[in-house]
């Protein structure tokens, strides 16, 4: 394990655990008599919700760009003597077939090779310079953003030299042979024991089965054989190609001034190859509504279920946010839950939500059970969408999800980092830097009726996908709204 991980732990945590992060409570004799009789509260204060979304205090986001056009978001942040930096390219696994056909994984193995080595420093050498410097590193591909992370402290004698060091990876990546090896064989590894997972399996399906030719289709890890495809110099052109400074956006939040903030943007950009911004990802196509069965060797019967939804700057997502809170958030006043656990008892949890993309992302309802209750919690699970997208929410229901929402967003925002994977999808996905701000306001602002017709508009629960992966195949029989079950052959899990 690369000494980076154990990075700061000891010093930042001493740092994030000191008086500004804790209020503790005062300690006070009790003056009650121990046979004083016992009555309850009207009300708890520490309980307490905003009597008005104005009471709700959201970080100040200042914007700019760098003289090469790159969108920077930038929150002060005084506390603490930390920065964090969120480099963010367009160029997850969407792009992993643009320069060369059947390369899936590409963006992901990338990610695990940026800091293995360049032409002057070995992986162990720059693993060190991090750890001399207290910072934190880190590289990640998910299927529509790379993000590449440094945390680190802001004396300008450590955060300068540990800004070249991340600039050093980024332009001048090798991908030794040695380290090549080492992680693909991880990643072998990784891949083979997917197969004995039937949850990740039934997800792997239904990404393919739902987008099929598009890029989305495939997992952002790649395949066993997909990744035997990408050689050192792929990997190479990947980073060249897509890592530069007209395809970033830039996150930072930290102990510096807007100036400072302007000046580290500025530094990084320019260091970087200028190049071009990844194209425009194409549309998906309808959803056509089919059961699909891939048979599996399993206890549990998985269950996945949805439909192609929205991308990440539809208006209509804190309706839809909100909509999805009552139908299937995951708590046990959600419908999906009281229809599969609480009255049934189907299936331990059932859950369902909009994943909002660059392209259109899916809405999916994921829950598991017995095998010989399946049938019955398709029949279930569907019939609740239905009735669900024909008579839409009350206004309590509703009043409670928003309380619920407004209550736990506080918590996005709780820290630094935080903060910073706020400002980075705001800056991808192209968002106000106003959106944290206004987001409570506008969940506040939604009714009964605009939630109801949000579901109406993108959920049809009549042309739905239903991914089965168990022992055995789902019956079709008594469900109008199906089509015949598709069977799909996979390899036997290994014992």
């Amino acid at each position: 394990m690369k000494s980076t991980l154990k990075t700061l732990k000891l010093s930042l945590l001493a740092i994030g655990m000191g008086t500004t992060a804790f209020v503790h409570a005062e300690s006070h004799p009790s003056t009650t008599p121990p046979s004083a009789e016992i009555t309850s509260l009207k009300h708890l204060d520490s309980l307490k919700t905003f009597e008005n979304i104005s009471q709700l205090k959201t970080p100040t986001v200042q914007e700019f760009k760098t003289q090469s056009g790159t969108r920077v978001l930038f929150v002060e942040a005084p506390e603490l003597p930390i920065v964090d930096i969120k480099l963010v390219f367009d160029a997850g696994s969407a792009r992993d077939t643009e320069l060369k056909s059947g390369q899936y994984g590409l963006a992901s193995l990338t990610a695990q090779l940026l800091d293995e080595g360049t032409s002057t420093q070995t992986t162990d050498q720059i693993s060190e310079n991090f750890e001399r410097l207290g910072a934190q590193y880190g590289a990640a591909a998910f299927r529509d953003m790379f993000t590449v992370n440094l945390r680190t402290l802001s004396d300008s004698n450590l955060l300068n030299p540990a800004v070249d060091q991340l600039l050093s990876i980024l332009k001048d990546a090798q991908v030794p042979q040695t380290s090549y090896e080492r992680v693909m064989q991880q990643n072998r590894i990784g891949l083979a024991q997917q197969k004995d997972s039937p949850a990740t399996t039934a997800s792997i399906r239904f990404w393919k089965e739902l987008y099929d030719k598009h890029p989305y289709a495939q997992p952002s890890t790649g395949t066993l054989t997909s990744i035997e495809l990408i050689k050192p110099a792929d990997i190479r052109k990947f980073k060249d190609t897509y890592l530069v400074a007209h395809n970033l956006s830039i996150a930072i939040v930290g102990q510096m001034n807007l100036d400072q903030a302007k000046a580290l943007a500025e530094r990084i950009t320019q260091s970087l190859p200028q190049g071009q911004h990844a194209r425009t990802l194409p549309k998906p196509d309808a959803t056509v509504a089919r059961t699909v069965y891939a048979p599996f060797d399993s206890t549990q019967t998985h269950i996945l279920m949805g439909e192609i939804g929205i991308t990440r700057d539809n208006p209509d997502l804190p309706a839809l946010t909100l909509g999805n809170e009552v139908f299937g958030g995951g708590d046990f006043n959600a419908i999906l839950m009281k229809e599969l656990r609480e009255k049934r008892g189907l299936t331990y949890g059932a859950y369902s939500g909009f994943s909002a993309m660059h392209s259109n992302g899916p809405f999916m309802i994921n829950y598991s059970t017995r095998t010989d209750q399946m049938d019955e919690s398709l029949r279930v699970a569907k019939q609740a969408l239905r009735d669900y997208v024909q008579k839409g929410v009350s206004l309590d229901t509703l009043n409670e999800a928003k309380t619920g929402i407004l209550n736990s967003y506080p918590l996005s925002l709780s820290s630094n980092s935080s903060i910073a994977s706020q400002l980075a999808a705001m800056g991808f996905y192209g968002l106000a830097n106003s959106y944290m701000a206004d987001y409570p306001k506008q969940i506040e602002a939604v009714t009964p009726e605009a939630a109801h017709q949000a579901f109406v508009r993108y959920v049809n629960p009549d042309k739905m996908l239903v991914v089965v992966v168990g022992k055995e195949k789902p019956k079709a029989e008594g469900d109008t709204a199906s089509q015949a079950v598709k069977p799909v052959a996979t390899a036997t899990p290994a014992q």
